[in-house]
C-alpha cells in the first residue's frame, strides 16, 4: 500500500458552512412557488423532499426539491432553476471552524487539491478568507468543465498535482458525488459526516468509506495523515 501524498477536498459542506445560504433559499423557494405556481410550500414539504433526494441519491437535491414543487411544469421548474443558480452565491457563506487550522498544517506535508462542483465566483471568497493560498490545484467544476460524480474531474485534479490515485486521499460529505467516484478510481476515503448527505446510504460494502469523522479538524487524528505530520 502506497502512503498518502495527497489530499483532495470538496467544498461545499467540508470547507464552507452552507447552513444560511440553503435555509435562505429554501425561504425565497417558498415565495417563488405561491407567487408562480399558488402552492404554498410547507417546512415539512421540503425537508421531506430533500431527504427523499438524498436517499434516491438525486445529482442535485436543489433541482429535485423545486421539481417535487412545480412538477409537471417543466417551465416553471426551469425558470425557478435559474433563479437559484442566481442566487446560490456566496453572500451568506461561513467557512467551517477549524479549516485554516487543518490546511496550513497539511499543506505542509501534503499536496492538497480542491475537487469540487462549484461555479468559478468561489474563487474570490476562498482567497479573501486566506484558504486558496493552501491548495496545489484549485479548479474547480466550473473551470475544469466536469462535474462530480464524472471521474474525470479527480483524474484532471491528480493530473494537476502528477498524483495518482493510489496515493491520495478524497475528503467530501456524498457518499455518490465523493466517496463512489474516489473510491472507483483507488483513492483512499474520509467521508465528513455533515449538512444534509449525512444521512445519505452505503449501497453495499464496496463503497463503504475508508473513514468517518464529524468534523474537519478529525483529519489530523487519521492514521494515515498523523504518520506523516
Amino acid at each position: 500500500m502506497f502512503e498518502i501524498t495527497t489530499i483532495l477536498f470538496d467544498i461545499g459542506w467540508s470547507i464552507i458552512d452552507e447552513t444560511r445560504i440553503h435555509t435562505a433559499w429554501n425561504i425565497r423557494l417558498k415565495e417563488l412557488v405561491i407567487q408562480k405556481a399558488g402552492k404554498d410550500l410547507t417546512d415539512g414539504f421540503i425537508k421531506e423532499a430533500e431527504s427523499e433526494a438524498v436517499r434516491c441519491y438525486a445529482p442535485s437535491l436543489f433541482s429535485y426539491v423545486i421539481w417535487q414543487a412545480v412538477s409537471p411544469r417543466e417551465d416553471l421548474f426551469r425558470e425557478i432553476r435559474r433563479e437559484f443558480d442566481s442566487f446560490y452565491s456566496s453572500r451568506e457563506y461561513l467557512t467551517q471552524e477549524g479549516v485554516d487550522e487543518v490546511l496550513s498544517t497539511l499543506t505542509t506535508r501534503f499536496k492538497l487539491g480542491l475537487a469540487a462542483n462549484q461555479p468559478v465566483e468561489v474563487y474570490d471568497y476562498l482567497k479573501n478568507e486566506g484558504i486558496l493560498k493552501y491548495f496545489d490545484s484549485t479548479q474547480v467544476s466550473g473551470e475544469i468543465g466536469y462535474s462530480k460524480p464524472d471521474i474525470r474531474m479527480f483524474t484532471t485534479v491528480l493530473e494537476n498535482l502528477k498524483s495518482r490515485p493510489d496515493e491520495s486521499l478524497m475528503v467530501g460529505d456524498r457518499q455518490d458525488n465523493d466517496i463512489v467516484p474516489a473510491r472507483l478510481l483507488g483513492m483512499k476515503t474520509v467521508r465528513l459526516l455533515v449538512g444534509p448527505h449525512k444521512d445519505q446510504i452505503i449501497r453495499y460494502p464496496a463503497e463503504k468509506p475508508d473513514y468517518e469523522i464529524t468534523h474537519i479538524k478529525e483529519l489530523l487524528e487519521l492514521p494515515v495523515i498523523k504518520r506523516r505530520l
